[in-house]
């Protein structure tokens, strides 16, 4: 069964074995992701370049670079250092898995794998991506609003003053007037969208902070078991 909830989710598959390819390709399709997929760590660079994926799947054993080395290059970069990878391989010395973290991987998964604990953590650390991206968002967000306050109460400031001195039937009365209300209703809406901000900053941070990711995983699985 699709889950159309992962419709824009896009997933990079990179491994050198069709067959690999294949059987990752279903599980995923019929979860709803769309799917690139490079049978090399060359081909895996250049399309990153092409559509930015929310998540790459990387086998280690490639021909050169091979999968280190291309999570190396991938981290290395400013354009590329935040997409989430995960490492899929058969490689399960301790030193390798070790080695993967190091070099950035948000997770190490081995074959073989099991499909339910393996869509359980794309599924994890999709979510996670995509909170920390809106908590950018939010931050940006407040610090327009902060920054629109100061200019506001200046243009409210001498707006009064100009309804101070001009009286009720003098030109440009009516229009400082106006000034003054539009500019209190701008401010009363920018102040509304800081404490939202500083609202959705907080729900974010607790949500990222202070939740585990094996305790988001759990939870996940147990919905899919459940579903």
């Amino acid at each position: 069964m699709t889950d159309e909830k992962n419709g824009n989710d896009r997933i990079l598959i990179v491994d050198d074995n069709p067959r690999n390819i294949q059987v990752l390709g279903t599980i995923l399709r019929q979860n709803g992701y769309q799917l690139v997929v490079a049978q090399n760590g060359v081909q895996a660079l250049k399309a990153v370049e092409k559509a930015w994926p929310d998540l790459i799947l990387l086998d280690v054993m490639m021909p050169e670079p091979d999968g280190f080395e291309t999570c190396r290059r991938l981290k290395a970069s400013r354009h590329t250092e935040d997409i989430p990878v995960i490492f899929l391989t058969a490689r399960t010395e301790p030193e390798d898995i070790a080695k993967g973290f190091e070099l950035g991987a948000v997770d190490y998964i081995t074959k073989p794998f099991n499909a339910l604990e393996l869509l359980s953590r794309v599924k994890t650390h999709i979510e996670l991506t995509h909170r920390r991206k809106l908590q950018g968002v939010i931050e940006m967000a407040g610090a327009v609003c902060h920054e629109m306050n100061q200019p506001l109460q200046s243009i409210l400031g001498y707006a009064e003053l100009l309804i101070m001195d001009i009286s009720p039937e003098g030109p440009g009365y009516e229009k400082a007037v106006k000034i003054s209300e539009q500019v209190r209703k701008m401010g009363k809406i920018t102040k509304k969208l800081m404490k939202i901000t500083e609202y959705r900053r907080f729900e974010t941070k607790i949500y990222l902070d202070g939740q585990k990711i094996v305790d988001i995983d759990r939870s996940a699985m147990k919905k899919k078991s459940s579903g």
